[in-house]
């Protein structure tokens, strides 16, 4: 057996150690880093070949080696990063140290390079380690997503930022380059590992990284020492020019596939990089020339954008699937008048293969994706809120349903095979001292059906909930506790041990554990990965 490098060697074992330490399965194959004494490959060496990116999309985690890894993957990986707004520096490294450079057992077989897990009980079960709210270690069984290919895995982590807003501040559009992305994602806790930032900043600068992100600088380190080497640092400090203020803005995900259509004065409003003002390094882009008012347009990010007190709106869209994102004043859209009203009645869904959406298509708050009706087809529904619209002549109608597990969704008329209103029954009167007897008879009757339920979930607006201790309505002694009486954890994780569905409205509720205690919360406060 020939000689392993030392530098890679270190490099590698650090990348099993923070596999495993985020909660992802790993199979060390130490060996297989002594293919070959060339691993050195850079960033730099393989940025020549992204225009041979279509030739190895189809590569399989079976074909990768620690040897082959950065060169294969990156090409893929610039071109999946500029199509997402993402630093390709950031998702390559997390790639090699979430996989061990492609030969992590989870990669061999189902192509899965970052350890991302599937909650519908599909793809791969594996043993895999999580750590508790002390910090400590325990093994546990989890479901882990099969992809096609190495292609299909990349795309699916870009997916998985976009779709969860958590995760909003590692894009461009708030991370300044791929360090800081790499030391955002650890903060919105995607790895317990209290090293995983610097071990990506480390993979980053090793490999030269940046290099696939265009405008960024080749190195970063964790000290603040000055340059004392450079003649250009001395007797400067009176032409410094003051730092612009930057502008700040809140993100919003929406669906990646929803489009919309350019208003008449689209050509007034300039292309941007990233939203204006937001980061000194952002540059214009140019309308195509086939554009035309009335064109579609994709629209898969809002910001409200606020500057010197003042806030306006923005969107980041892409003139077709493959182009590249940009941001552009919500003027720049038409968006049409959306007329909701009341509703009391029930929805039968059909068939057909429709999405469930947090909103209305169209509209300017965006639809983010929940599910598809195909999951609940044949199944009757309450329906709370009916939304119309014209958009270009087109009539659309949509239904909010509740779904037990995902609350108040939207669905198109299209997935739903009818609709019956609810007629309305007198109500009787009744004596007081039967009044009586009803409302005591309802405090004892149990209301709520409970199963099973295990994992943890992440805290999500959840300071509009309160915590309880029981389902309310369930019990009659019911006690509330405030948020300033818990200590919620830093990455917002929760463990869950129980499912509640309270009958009588139809909601779902979860039984968390926070500081060691039980607290009953509803399912619109936690979010499932």
């Amino acid at each position: 057996m020939r000689r392993k490098p030392i530098v890679k060697s270190l490099l590698y074992v650090l990348s099993a150690s923070a596999v495993i330490s985020a909660g992802h399965v790993y199979v060390s194959h130490a060996d297989d880093l002594d293919n070959g004494a060339n691993n050195t490959a850079t960033a730099a060496t393989v940025n020549t070949n992204v225009t041979a990116a279509s030739s190895v999309n189809n590569i399989l985690g079976s074909q990768l080696t620690a040897d082959n890894f950065i060169s294969t993957i990156s090409p893929i990986a610039q071109s999946i990063a500029n199509s997402n707004n993402l630093y390709a520096s950031t998702m390559v490294a997390q790639a090699a140290l979430e996989s061990g450079y492609g030969t992590s057992y989870l990669t061999q077989i189902a192509n899965n390079l970052f350890g991302i897990k599937s909650f519908d009980a599909t793809g791969v079960k594996l043993k895999t380690s999580e750590y508790n709210s002390n910090g400590q270690a325990y093994s546990t069984y989890a479901y882990f997503k099969s992809y096609n290919s190495v292609m299909d895995s990349l795309q699916g982590y870009a997916t998985f930022l976009t779709v969860n807003s958590r995760y909003a501040n590692v894009f461009k559009s708030q991370a300044k380059d791929g360090f800081e992305a790499a030391t955002n994602i650890q903060k919105d806790g995607y790895a317990t590992d209290p090293s995983y930032a610097n071990k990506l900043i480390n993979l980053i600068n090793t490999y030269n990284l940046t290099s696939l992100d265009g405008n960024t600088s080749s190195t970063n380190t964790n000290t603040s020492t000055p340059n004392t080497n450079s003649s250009s640092n001395t007797n400067n400090t009176t032409n410094t020019k003051p730092k612009k203020t930057l502008a700040t803005a809140t993100y919003t995900y929406g669906n990646p596939l929803e489009t919309f259509q350019l208003s008449s004065k689209f050509a007034n409003y300039n292309l941007y990089t990233h939203v204006k003002d937001t980061t000194v390094k952002n540059v214009t882009g140019n309308w195509p020339s086939h554009l035309k008012v009335g064109s579609n347009v994709y629209v898969d990010c809002l910001a409200v954008r606020t500057y010197k007190g003042a806030s306006t709106t923005w969107y980041r869209i892409k003139t077709s699937k493959n182009a590249k994102s940009y941001w552009v004043s919500a003027k720049a859209i038409d968006f049409p008048t959306i007329n909701v009203k009341e509703y009391n009645g029930k929805a039968k869904l059909s068939h057909a293969n429709r999405g469930l959406y947090s909103n209305v298509f169209n509209s300017q708050t965006l639809a983010k994706s929940l599910g598809s009706s195909n999951s609940y087809k044949n199944q009757t529904f309450n329906v709370n809120q009916i939304a119309t619209y014209t958009y270009h002549g087109k009539e659309n109608t949509w239904y909010r349903i509740n779904v037990s597990n995902l609350g108040d969704v939207w669905v198109n008329k299209t997935g739903v095979t009818y609709t019956k209103a609810e007629k309305k029954v007198a109500k009787k009167k009744v004596t007081k001292k039967k009044a009586k007897k009803v409302a005591k008879k309802k405090t004892t009757t149990k209301s709520s059906i409970y199963s099973k339920a295990s994992g943890h979930a992440y805290l999500n607006n959840y300071g509009k909930f309160a915590l309880y201790n029981h389902i309310p309505g369930t019990s009659k002694h019911i006690q509330k506790t405030a948020w300033s009486q818990v200590k919620v954890p830093k990455d917002y994780k929760v463990g869950v041990n129980l499912k509640g569905i309270r009958t009588e409205y139809n909601t779902t509720w979860y039984r968390i554990v926070l500081n060691h205690k039980n607290y009953w919360i509803s399912d619109k406060s936690l979010l499932f990965y």
